[in-house]
């Protein structure tokens, strides 16, 4: 299986790696540093790589999307057309200070997700915030 990982932080480094360990190949994108990127593909071990989000979403089956509900919008810009691609999204839906999360149906990951993807298929899991 190929994964598109967009977002490489914590959940889209973590979740890529154990990926990347279990046979999948991974592409690791959208962080800060390409360093950051390089790194996590090394560390997981597996058939792992680095690239852009266009180079993760190209040819992946599936697709982790995992960065701030701020920047959903610039990461599925660069990714480019995902028509017809599996997109599971951890992206929670919080202010820009992290402070107070957004409730109602605007603020739903996977409706949000696949309007701007136009992507049918979406799954939005890992929703849970503690205080």
């Amino acid at each position: 299986m190929r994964d598109g990982i967009l977002g490489s932080g914590l959940m889209g480094g973590k979740l890529g790696t154990i990926f990347a360990r279990a046979g999948h190949e991974v592409v690791f994108s959208y962080a800060r540093s390409s360093d950051k990127l390089k790194r996590l593909a090394r560390d997981a071990q597996g058939n792992a790589r680095a690239g852009t989000p266009g180079e993760a979403a190209k040819d992946a089956d599936a697709i982790l999307l995992a960065v701030h509900w701020s920047r959903i919008d610039a990461v599925l810009k660069q990714a480019g057309d995902m028509s017809g691609k599996v997109i599971v999204t951890c992206c929670l839906p919080v202010d820009a200070g992290k402070h107070e999360t957004h409730h109602g149906h605007h603020y739903v990951g996977s409706r949000r997700t696949r309007k701007e993807s136009s992507t049918r298929s979406c799954s939005s899991d890992f929703q849970h915030r503690s205080q």
